[in-house]
């Protein structure tokens, strides 16, 4: 545990840099972005710079861009819906999905340097996505916990970063079921939930688009090896 408090303590000297994705890049290519499922080892080890981003995230600590360019800018009407589960405890906090999505994807893109277009590497991230007044990176729009609470997370017009295709970005919306359904379905009032999230907010979808994220990105696993045969069938039967 002292060895744990030591490393997030150093993650949290490295965070208060603008360029701290460059300061950590070999690391986050070793250990962050390869997509791997069922090591808690690894896991473990991930979480330690999760939970220092979340902390910092809390205080206001991590120097943000002030401004940058308008990536969505390009969003089309919503005619498709992503389902996903957060592969985390069930009572993750925002903060911490937020941490996550801010290093797996939006560090990525600034190491990569070509973000549509925009060259970022060396410069502090920008999402260009706020919620209560604070700068935020969920690729979901909505999150549906395992009791049915239901809390948005993007504004309509954001484009959420969650399906690994831009095309299908530009269109969609993504809904995250919290907890992890790996290899087991989500409780019923977590499913209903879901559903009538999507008639209440996305009649105009068309069940035919309700997908899951494995059925558009094929090698990826969410949300679960039970979606395609078990749940996905009484999701759709609550629409």
């Amino acid at each position: 545990m002292e060895g744990k408090e030591k490393r997030i303590k150093e993650y949290k000297k490295i965070l208060k840099y603008s360029d701290w994705y460059i300061r950590l890049e070999t690391q986050l290519k070793r250990d962050f972005f390869p997509v791997v499922h069922d090591d808690p080892i690894l896991k473990a080890k991930r979480h330690e710079l999760y939970r220092a981003i979340e902390e910092m995230l809390v205080l206001g600590e991590i120097p943000f861009a002030k401004e940058g360019p308008n990536f969505d800018k390009d969003r089309k009407p919503i005619d498709t819906i992503i389902i996903h589960h957060t592969e985390e405890n069930p009572d993750t906090s925002l903060e911490k999905l937020s941490a996550i999505d801010l290093v797996r994807q939006y560090s990525l893109w600034y190491l990569d340097n070509d973000l549509f277009g925009y060259k970022p590497r060396g410069k502090p991230i920008w999402s260009g996505h706020f919620k209560n007044g604070k700068m935020v990176f969920y690729p979901y729009t909505w999150l549906v916990r395992p009791n049915g609470d239901t809390e948005r997370t993007l504004l309509d017009r954001y484009v959420g970063r969650h399906s690994g295709d831009q095309g299908i970005n530009l269109r969609s919306i993504g809904i995250a079921l919290s907890g992890n359904y790996e290899h087991s379905s989500p409780p019923y009032v977590q499913i209903e939930a879901t559903a009538k999230l999507i008639k209440a907010k996305c009649p105009k979808v068309k069940p035919s688009r309700i997908l899951g994220h494995l059925e558009v990105k094929k090698n990826r696993t969410c949300p679960g090896d039970k979606f395609i045969k078990g749940w996905k069938k009484d999701l759709l039967s609550l629409i």
